[in-house]
């Protein structure tokens, strides 16, 4: 064979393996979860959350990814609304708020005319440029998993780390072993916006390697007022024996909407080398 030719098959090669691992990596991404958490949500939502004037009449949709989503390529045209009458409905806004700490990064808040006289939303789809944190991208992601206005919120995800992991420093007793960040689909707080006490912290329940299941020494960062409430919490764990799912009993987690959390679980996925 001519070393042209070969040179030229070898680069070939090699530029077609950088092209299937780039849309493997795009392929990994999906919508874990679409939240109507809140009709009729207060007007100054929108300039709280988006430097926009309030806007009366709009809704509140968090949407979570597989992935943590770039801040910097989140526009309103990225995102389409399917609704039940069969119109698309592009969002007044998105925005990672209040979900922007360093390990959360991944629910971005849709917030738009979302139900209109009787309709409501039953899809999400990705119309324009929208990338993940590694450059990837998110366009062409569809989810019609919509969980409706009167349903509580449920766990999309589950991550262990190191209590010492950045972005968990200070959130937890000196005597945890382990932390597992949990997601929920929308924003947690105890019933009626309360801060959430000792009657979450006893509703959790995590299983362990060892066949133990315990109940965490704290759950962290609860977000109280007067500070806006996102969907994450820490489950702060005295055992090291390696956490492997977790469990929450029904009617302890409630929404902005105060609908609580019906019964859920979910698997850990191990994070502690990262």
């Amino acid at each position: 064979m001519r070393p042209l030719l070969l040179l030229n098959l070898i680069l070939f090669s090699v530029m077609s393996y950088a092209q299937d691992s780039a849309r493997q990596g795009e392929s990994d991404a999906r919508i874990l979860s679409i939240y109507h958490g809140l009709a009729d949500i207060p007007p100054v939502a929108t300039q709280l959350f988006c430097n926009l004037p309030p806007a009366p009449n709009q809704d509140g949709m968090p949407v979570v990814f597989s992935v943590q989503v770039d801040s910097e390529t989140i526009t309103p045209n990225a995102f389409a609304v399917g609704l039940s009458s069969g119109e698309t409905v592009t969002p007044l806004c998105a925005t990672l708020r209040p979900a922007e700490e360093s390990l959360e990064q991944r629910t971005v808040l849709l917030i738009g005319a979302f139900s209109p006289d009787d309709s409501v939303p039953v899809s999400v789809e990705i119309v324009e440029q929208l990338e993940d944190q590694n450059g990837l991208s998110l366009l062409g992601l569809k989810s019609e998993n919509v969980t409706s206005l009167t349903a509580g919120p449920s766990l999309v995800l589950a991550e262990r780390f190191r209590p010492s992991n950045p972005g968990l420093q200070g959130e937890c007793p000196e005597e945890t072993e382990q932390t597992v960040l949990l997601t929920w689909e929308g924003g947690v707080t105890g019933p009626r916006g309360a801060d959430l006490a000792e009657e979450q912290r006893t509703a959790v329940s995590v299983s362990l390697q060892d066949g133990n299941s315990v109940n965490p020494l704290l759950l962290a960062d609860d977000d109280p007022p007067p500070g806006p409430t996102d969907n994450h919490t820490i489950a702060c764990i005295a055992e090291k024996s390696p956490a492997l799912s977790v469990s929450v009993s029904a009617g302890y987690f409630h929404d902005p909407g105060d609908d609580a959390n019906p019964e859920t679980r979910i698997d850990v996925t191990p994070k502690i080398n990262k």
